[in-house]
């Protein structure tokens, strides 16, 4: 036969246990957020092109994000980015194109990278397979010298569920005391 004092206690784990479970799960399936820059990308002839982007992307499916830029700037074209297609192939480059190509003008940009982009680690350009070529107005071509993709560190803010979630574990161990001390005194 079971004790009381076992039941009390499967009573209180229980609760608490349910509550563990449904934090953890909370967090696993939340959207993350990695922001990368456009670092020290040169060409040849001198040109810098600059920019950065988000990359957004489920807990545990890194490969299968998207990714949006906020700043870019392309040499040799006063484009906005609204007018590019821009397609990421995370693990292996990213490609700029003008959405509507009239009158032989264009953007042809291509960053291949040494290494696959993670949550946590830059990669360089690799400068050899990499292209540049700009017909929009006149012609501007070049390689790169330097450059890579670098990981924007910023800090993480504490998630506000953390608090609360504290908050209620002290709550459940304060009525959880008071009623062992009501228990002492009337036995």
């Amino acid at each position: 036969m079971m004790s009381r004092s076992l039941i009390k206690g499967v009573k209180y784990i229980c609760p608490l246990a349910f509550s563990f479970l449904v934090f953890f799960a909370t967090i696993e399936a939340r959207a993350l957020t990695v922001d990368y820059t456009l670092d020290n990308i040169f060409l040849n002839n001198g040109n810098q092109m600059t920019g950065a982007f988000t990359w957004d992307y489920n807990a545990g499916d890194f490969e299968n994000g998207t990714g949006t830029f906020t700043e870019l700037s392309i040499p040799g074209t006063l484009r906005e980015i609204s007018e590019l297609n821009i397609t990421f192939d995370i693990a292996n480059s990213i490609e700029f194109t003008l959405a509507a190509n009239l009158n032989n003008r264009g953007i042809d940009v291509t960053l291949f990278l040494s290494q696959p982009l993670t949550p946590t680690q830059s990669a360089p350009i690799d400068l050899t397979r990499s292209t540049f070529e700009v017909t929009d107005p006149g012609l501007l071509t070049g390689d790169f010298v330097s450059g890579s993709v670098s990981l924007l560190v910023t800090p993480v803010p504490l998630p506000s569920a953390f608090p609360l979630f504290g908050a209620g574990l002290a709550a459940l161990g304060f009525v959880g005391w008071q009623r062992k001390r009501r228990l002492q005194k009337a036995g």
